[in-house]
């Protein structure tokens, strides 16, 4: 099962972790987080737990947390106007063909790629080579001024759960 939980609030990347913390204790019953290493790349990952995982994102004032018993990866990004040319820098040919020329459906498809990227803990770069729709289970999810996806090995979640965090009182890892 994949459950996603976000937050929202000043700074995302305040919130990430203490969104992570309490999102295991829903989920999972946790009332502490276990070990957190990094792969080689960089991702974060709990140590010695091959049947939990987790993804964070965040972007502006929100943060999200994907959770599952297998690989996941989770993006949000807010939307707003970049350099005219992203898209021909960003994009596949096929994502390009696709592509509606608002930003809403880019950042749609960047989403994508990279909580797929996320779920495999493989290279984003160039983003080009990445091909969206990925080959997974995987959901977008929109709201005002900002867009999200995660990727999975199950059925991803059909919404996200939204906690109210106080970073200051939960702190961080």
């Amino acid at each position: 099962m994949t459950a996603i939980y976000g937050a929202a609030g000043e700074d995302g990347r305040r919130l990430a972790w203490p969104l992570l913390k309490q999102a295991v204790r829903l989920c999972w019953g946790w009332t502490t987080l276990p070990p957190v290493e990094r792969s080689p790349r960089g991702k974060p990952l709990f140590t010695g737990l091959d049947g939990r995982w987790f993804s964070l994102s965040h972007s502006g004032g929100l943060a999200l947390c994907a959770l599952s018993e297998s690989p996941v990866g989770v993006d949000v990004e807010l939307i707003r106007p970049r350099r005219e040319k992203l898209p021909q820098w960003a994009l596949s040919e096929g994502e390009l063909a696709a592509f509606d020329g608002t930003w809403e459906d880019f950042y749609r498809r960047w989403t994508l790629k990279e909580s797929w990227c996320k779920l495999g803990d493989t290279p984003l770069y160039p983003p080009r080579s990445v091909e969206t729709p990925p080959p997974c289970p995987h959901q977008s999810y929109a709201g005002e001024g900002w867009q999200a996806a995660v990727c999975c090995h199950d059925a991803p979640p059909a919404g996200i759960i939204w906690l109210e965090i106080d970073s200051e009182k939960e702190g961080s890892v």
